[in-house]
């Protein structure tokens, strides 16, 4: 089964590395569409932005360019959602992410996309899997775009709230409307307890991943997924809101699966293998331990092409060998009746003498 699974694991890198030009291209493309889907569909105010025409094109520009000409088409669209149904609205976003941007985001641009696919996979109940896999493939740095994700997300569903809030665009509905979005950002502890669990499940990942023992990263994948499990067991009973365990439970358990999935396509290791090396330089004594990895070559297939027109050409010469060899046997079997003739006229000849 194991080999099975390494045979697969080959085959599709293998897949992945010789058509890498066109497969991230069409998968960058599959991703900006549904995210700019999934954001039309939670706050499409603006229809001219729903438009499959619009949605396409987006995702087409965004197939083609860097991640962060992604985030700024899917902040625009964002923007221009709210911008339709208010004014007031989409300038209070603009400076919450202006803000967000000087303080924490330009210190990590690589990690553009958990800032997206956070919010984004709340939406399916499964963002957990973006702290784990921060954790094992980044480092405690990856705590600041996490937690821009979750504040864009808590953002978004008091900007839905807020938009049935206005009536006028006077100063004090101004205010008031500002008022009201701040407090709630500030004051909502489930966005705040979100945080932490998201940094603590990030810290505890990416410190046992850097373990000495065997099975590591697999370790750390569960240790991830059970310090979210405890953490938002902790949280959803001190909000009491205990009807969001069973779904976050269950949505650990997913996402685990999910990291642990991509982690085994990543990279496998042979720890039965693992030797331990000594040497120095000027300055240090060093112990290594080298771990081999896992890869698996997929056997090649040599098939063996018969040229038809030798085959045709065998075939005339065994047919005519075999021509040949009836034509002897004739021409034996005509020898022998002329020497049997050749005796009977000579007996006949001796018995007239």
């Amino acid at each position: 089964m194991m080999m099975t699974l390494l045979e697969f694991r080959a085959k599709l890198r293998g897949l992945y590395q010789k058509y890498e030009l066109y497969i991230n291209p069409v998968l960058k493309f599959i991703v900006s569409f549904i995210v700019f889907q999934l954001i039309n569909s939670a706050i499409g105010y603006d229809e001219r932005l729903t438009k499959l025409p619009v949605v396409l094109l987006l995702a087409f520009i965004s197939a083609f360019t860097p991640s962060a000409v992604f985030l700024m088409v899917a902040a625009t669209i964002s923007f221009g959602h709210v911008f339709y149904i208010s004014k007031i609205l989409s300038f209070i976003i603009v400076i919450i992410m202006l803000i967000m941007y000087l303080l924490f985001l330009r210190f990590t641009p690589k990690l553009g996309y958990a800032i997206v696919a956070i919010p984004i996979l709340f939406l399916f109940r499964v963002p957990y899997v973006v702290p784990i896999l921060l954790g094992l493939f980044s480092s405690p740095i990856a705590i600041l775009p996490a937690s821009c994700g979750v504040i864009i997300y808590y953002l978004f569903q008091i900007i839905k709230v807020a938009t049935t809030l206005q009536t006028d665009v006077s100063i004090e509905d101004t205010l008031q409307l500002y008022t009201y979005v701040a407090n709630n950002l500030i004051t909502n502890k489930q966005m705040l307890l979100t945080i932490g669990v998201f940094a603590l499940v990030i810290l505890v990942t990416y410190f046992v991943k850097r373990m000495k023992y065997d099975y590591a990263r697999e370790m750390a994948v569960a240790s991830g997924a059970l310090t979210c499990i405890l953490g938002f067991l902790i949280s959803n009973l001190s909000l009491d809101i205990s009807n969001q365990i069973g779904p976050m439970i269950l949505g650990t358990l997913l996402s685990a699966i999910l990291a642990a999935v991509i982690q085994f396509f990543h990279i496998v290791l042979d720890y039965s293998g693992a030797e331990f090396v000594q040497f120095e330089d000027e300055d240090y004594y060093y112990y290594v331990k080298a771990v081999p990895k896992i890869n698996i070559t997929t056997p090649e297939i040599n098939v063996k092409r018969i040229n038809p027109q030798k085959t045709s050409g065998i075939r005339e010469n065994l047919t005519g060998n075999r021509y040949k060899e009836v034509l002897n046997d004739e021409d034996d079997e005509n020898e022998e009746e002329y020497e049997e003739y050749e005796n009977y006229t000579i007996k006949n000849r001796d018995k007239d003498n």
